[in-house]
């Protein structure tokens, strides 16, 4: 009769093991868009509706958590407060390890961006030497990083040229512009306000925008989810990330860009004429020789 038993245990063990396995869990979707969107209420209308689309392409109770400074989003992060989450891209980096990759949110058919340096002054980046520069505040160290290696391409050191003054997003830095209390702010340039009192004074190259990563080993399920999960505004359908994409820039903005070969410039080709240097006449008129000049005479003077 002990075997009966043992084998009905085991089948009751292996029911609720199943069970347990089959039962929904609950995942923590956050969103720190700090720089890609600007208004507040759309980086929250955003998260609650990828939120909602996440739980039906899951099947698993999603919830949506919008963050507006990095410090709340890092350490919701580091607390293991949040499954997985859309962030700049700059952000991502700034998390390090703590965040896996998993795809690019394209927002008008583009996955990246441009930045801009404006100002309500006329000049150029030279003239804000020594002033005060409002941008977005990430991790600290990492900022003066993202300014100098991604915006500025290597060619200037942002902490030594500027003040550098952290906000905690665009609406921020603009408003910290308006009010006087920084000279420039650095901002994408989507985001520069239309008008004549602002000036735009730098434009950055393209910059990659959002990016959807894991952040508690969910990275299978997000990839299979991918397909189902469609355009959620203001961003397009999430795109895959291609090869080393975003190693790349992570590279970029840890180490900055390669350093830049000097150009040399090509001299023209220089043909010399080989029966020049045989041909004596070639060379045009010679001189007379001396030697027979300056023989000695044979013969003896006469005393």
């Amino acid at each position: 009769m002990k075997a009966p038993r043992f084998l009905l245990a085991g089948l009751v063990l292996a029911c609720s093991l199943t069970a347990s396995a089959a039962a929904p869990k609950k995942a923590t979707l956050g969103v720190f868009l700090a720089t890609t969107l600007a208004d507040g209420q759309e980086r929250f209308e955003y998260a609650e509706a990828l939120a909602a689309r996440l739980t039906d392409a899951l099947d698993v109770p999603v919830a949506a958590k919008s963050f507006g400074r990095y410090e709340d989003f890092s350490r919701a992060v580091a607390g293991g407060m949040v499954d997985f989450a859309v962030v700049d891209a700059w952000a991502a980096v700034q998390l390090g390890a703590k965040a896996k990759p998993v795809a690019w949110a394209s927002r008008s058919g583009d996955t990246q961006q441009r930045w801009a340096i404006v100002s309500l002054q006329r000049g150029a980046v030279k003239d804000l030497a020594g002033k005060r520069l409002a941008h977005v505040k990430g991790a600290g160290p990492s900022d003066p990083k993202f300014v100098s290696h991604v915006v500025l391409g290597g060619d200037l050191d942002a902490q030594r040229h500027f003040k550098l003054t952290p906000v905690p997003n665009v609406e921020s830095a603009l408003k910290m512009l308006e009010a006087k209390g920084a000279d420039a702010a650095l901002v994408p340039l989507a985001h520069v306000p239309k008008g004549k009192e602002v000036r735009t004074l730098f434009r950055s190259g393209r910059v990659p925008g959002a990016v959807l990563v894991d952040l508690r080993n969910h990275e299978a399920a997000l990839n299979g989810a991918l397909g189902a999960l469609g355009a959620v505004a203001p961003f397009d359908a999430f795109a895959r990330l291609q090869d080393k994409d975003f190693e790349d820039f992570s590279r970029l903005v840890t180490k900055g860009p390669p350093r830049r070969q000097p150009v040399l410039a090509e001299g023209a080709d220089l043909h010399v004429e080989a029966e020049v240097l045989v041909r004596s006449e070639e060379l045009g008129p010679a001189l007379p020789s001396f030697v027979g000049d300056l023989a000695v005479s044979s013969e003896q003077p006469d005393d």
